[in-house]
């Protein structure tokens, strides 16, 4: 692509993909559509959506409650990321725009950071807190690389640093999962299967 410091002359393409660029960016601040469901969220990634058994004996209640209370936090967090996803992937014509994206999504990260965790899962907090937030700069990321290829610059830094974001958010989903999975053995194969839905559908790689 060309830089700020060596512009030929656009090409048509060019100039067509800074026009959809541009169109996407100036519907930041129009509401599209009703929000979606979680189930809805789920059945657009055609996966299965298992429930925690928060009676299940490989839990304390406090592990219980925290536990429910955590996986539908998240649960919501789905369904901003889906929006969010279907909005860029759509060109601003369906979902929920960056800036409605960025209001659901800190107030998310607020209740979710404010949980009280027992001891143990303190460290399972954090990390879903800190990939909810790497996704958060993915979208973020994902504009600038649209606002710079619409001034007809490369972006391909931007789009690096997308990918980054992208990688770390999954890769702590990812030990989320493990941890889970390492500290209630006896949990059951509904929670087994709980975690897994959960983080994975949560997860955008």
């Amino acid at each position: 692509m060309p830089t700020s410091t060596d512009r030929p002359q656009k090409s048509p393409a060019t100039l067509v993909t800074a026009a959809l660029a541009a169109a996407v960016l100036s519907t930041v601040a129009v509401a599209p559509a009703a929000a979606l469901t979680v189930e809805q969220a789920y059945e657009e990634m055609a996966h299965r959506h298992a429930g925690l058994d928060p009676a299940s004996a490989g839990f304390t209640r406090e592990e219980a409650a925290f536990l429910s209370r955590l996986f539908e936090l998240v649960d919501l967090a789905i369904v901003e990321k889906a929006q969010a996803w279907t909005w860029f992937q759509s060109e601003g014509r369906k979902g929920k725009s960056l800036s409605e994206y960025r209001v659901r999504v800190d107030a998310l990260i607020a209740r979710l950071d404010s949980l009280r965790a027992p001891e143990r899962l303190r460290s399972v907090q954090r990390l879903l807190v800190e990939a909810i937030r790497d996704q958060r700069a993915f979208f973020e990321t994902w504009t600038q690389a649209l606002e710079v290829r619409a001034r007809g610059q490369d972006n391909q830094d931007v789009h690096r640093s997308r990918g980054i974001h992208l990688k770390d958010s999954s890769r702590k989903l990812h030990q989320v999962y493990g941890q889970l999975m390492d500290l209630f053995p006896n949990a059951g194969q509904q929670n087994f299967d709980a975690f897994y839905d959960h983080l994975c559908v949560l997860d955008l790689l």
